[in-house]
């Protein structure tokens, strides 16, 4: 079967498969001009990943089990136990948030910023804990989340109003070809970054790296083509531009 038979069999986009592919979850032969060529153990292989992907296994984690490195009991064990803390930090959510509502209490409190930063912790642990660990080291990703929790009110906002700020300089130096507000946008990330890993410098090969991944990896992407498409890979360019100027 070719991608597009597939696509409509699964209901999975060609895009979805393709980045399944570049991960190492599928090997699809070739054929002769050069088109993805799935058999029945690819089709096979791919309803299996459906079925874990339905249980919101990570990526990773199915590729670990797809090539033996575990198995399929202890990954899901494991999992189990990860989807129980995030329901446990939910439920204590709802219950805090449901008791401030029955004492018509709207003000944000000390307890309420806390628990607002727990499941912002939460949020990014899911949506990108794998990768940024592999990518970083569990040392390093470990004290960016400490520092995060850590946080008070006016270190929050900075922070938020900062990747706000980077966002509109680079779509302003996007739409008017401006590098020299590319470059100030790139120091000013590289300054929000360290905000976060206080102890590590960000070198240029992590820096470049990461803004490698904004292009690649669709839940990071989305952050920054909100106005224009190609901004991942305007910003990329503008980083690797910065550090060979």
């Amino acid at each position: 079967m070719n991608i597009k038979q597939v696509t409509k069999l699964t209901g999975l986009t060609s895009k979805t498969l393709r980045h399944w592919e570049s991960v190492g979850l599928l090997s699809p032969s070739r054929a002769d001009n050069d088109y993805r060529n799935y058999t029945d153990n690819d089709l096979n292989q791919i309803f299996y990943i459906m079925s874990l992907r339905q249980l919101d296994v990570p990526l990773e984690k199915i590729r670990e089990i797809l090539s033996a490195q575990i198995d399929e009991k202890t990954a899901l064990t494991t999992h189990l136990s990860v989807l129980t803390e995030r329901q446990n930090a939910l439920s204590a959510l709802i219950k805090h948030l449901s008791a401030k509502l029955e004492k018509g209490d709207y003000q944000m409190s000390k307890k309420d910023f806390v628990l607002f930063k727990q499941q912002q912790l939460e949020e990014n642990e899911k949506n990108y804990g794998t990768e940024i660990r592999q990518k970083y080291g569990q040392q390093t990703i470990e004290k960016s989340n400490q520092k995060f929790l850590n946080q008070n009110e006016a270190d929050f906002s900075w922070a938020k109003e900062t990747h706000e700020k980077i966002i509109n300089m680079l779509e302003k130096a996007y739409a008017d070809s401006d590098e020299q507000l590319a470059f100030e946008a790139v120091k000013l990330h590289k300054r929000w970054l360290e905000f976060y890993w206080k102890d590590h410098t960000v070198t240029p090969k992590a820096h470049i790296g990461l803004t490698q991944m904004y292009c690649d990896d669709e839940r990071f992407r989305k952050n920054y083509t909100q106005k224009y498409e190609r901004l991942p890979e305007f910003f990329l360019n503008a980083t690797i531009n910065f550090y060979n100027k």
